[in-house]
């Protein structure tokens, strides 16, 4: 049994999302803001930020939302920059974003295909470790988040390498910094509609809309476990 302090959900805890204008990213950091959290939500589509932030305004916690391409070259060491000079440090990040393919052999994936669907994420991974490292080890229990895929099947060569390179670097990570205590879990989420799944399984996405809100909660859960805090009552 574990022994939770008297705190309210997720307050004043510093949260960043990456993924978070689409799918799961942007579920979760509804979810998370209802539960207090200060949220930095990372996407590329500027209007649903947009409508992530008019969501989000219903709750009570708070967004700082960023329109942003994490694959260019500078961006991840300036957003690390800026988010010790405001916040000091994060609590979490959860990396939801990713890349995809439309299924097809390897045989037939160009070089350019490769290096956006496969070196890119992994390079991705590897700066938010190495670029956020010294904010989130200021948390003395700082927690990554990594959303994953366990169901790797053919034709999704890139989208499934990508996913297991990502999974080592964090799991080498954790081993790196167990003194510091930081925490990486791997989470792996059952099939949900998002545009990904619709790109990297074509024909497989006739999963209801709570599949989405379904695993979004058993991230929460997870959390809050981690943190030692208690769910906000509503």
């Amino acid at each position: 049994m574990i022994k939770r302090r008297n705190s309210r959900g997720l307050t004043g805890l510093k949260i960043l999302v990456t993924g978070a204008s689409s799918g799961l990213g942007f579920s979760i950091s509804i979810a998370l803001a209802k539960e207090g959290a200060k949220i930095i939500a990372i996407g590329r589509e500027r209007k649903r930020l947009e409508d992530l932030s008019d969501a989000i305004e219903h709750t009570i916690g708070s967004a700082t939302l960023v329109c942003l391409d994490l694959a260019k070259q500078g961006t991840i060491e300036e957003l690390s920059k800026k988010i010790g000079e405001k916040f000091g440090k994060l609590n979490i990040i959860i990396h939801c974003a990713m890349s995809s393919l439309q299924m097809m052999p390897i045989s037939q994936v160009s070089l350019k295909e490769i290096e956006a669907n496969l070196i890119s994420p992994i390079t991705i991974c590897f700066r938010l470790l190495a670029y956020f490292h010294g904010i989130i080890c200021r948390s003395p229990t700082g927690l990554i988040i990594y959303i994953s895929d366990v169901r790797l099947e053919k034709f999704n060569g890139p989208y499934n390498s990508a996913k297991k390179a990502c999974e080592q670097l964090m799991l080498a990570y954790q081993e790196e910094n167990k003194r510091l205590g930081v925490n990486v879990i791997v989470q792996y989420p059952e099939p949900m509609e998002t545009k990904l799944r619709r790109k990297a399984f074509p024909g497989k996405n006739n999963f209801g809309p709570d599949n989405v809100n379904k695993e979004t909660q058993k991230i929460i859960e997870k959390i809050l476990m981690f943190t030692d805090r208690e769910r906000i009552i509503t």
